[in-house]
């Protein structure tokens, strides 16, 4: 499989993923963690060598949309929107901090798991 579509069906897995954690109402801060690493797993088993910075960024991308089209058509987000500036910023700093997060984590399983593929095949 190329990268590029296995960058594509990352993003694909990941948001799969967010949407069903959310249906199940588990919580999103354990829920991102949980899939970046299934994300991550994905990426090292399929790419290989170099899956590390293509799992950062399907986890990173796939995150983005998640939270902005939640953010876009839910009450909660509506509400956050059109409160003050500050708080907004806040919210939104707050949130990227919690991306990069979750594909730091989702990298590091891609690390390890193409890692451990290569000393089985060696």
């Amino acid at each position: 499989m190329k990268t590029e579509n296995s960058l594509f069906t990352g993003i694909l897995i990941g948001l799969v993923l967010f949407e069903f954690f959310d249906v199940l109402a588990f919580d999103p801060i354990y829920g991102g963690i949980i899939g970046a690493i299934i994300v991550g797993i994905f990426s090292g088993k399929i790419i290989g060598k170099g899956s590390v910075k293509y799992a950062f960024f399907s986890i990173f991308t796939y995150n983005l949309i998640a939270w902005v089209l939640t953010f876009l058509f839910t009450s909660d987000g509506k509400l956050i929107f059109l409160s003050d500036g500050p708080a907004v910023s806040v919210f939104i700093g707050s949130l990227l901090v919690l991306v990069f997060f979750y594909s730091i984590i989702g990298s590091f399983g891609a690390f390890v798991t193409c890692n451990l593929s290569r000393n089985e095949q060696g």
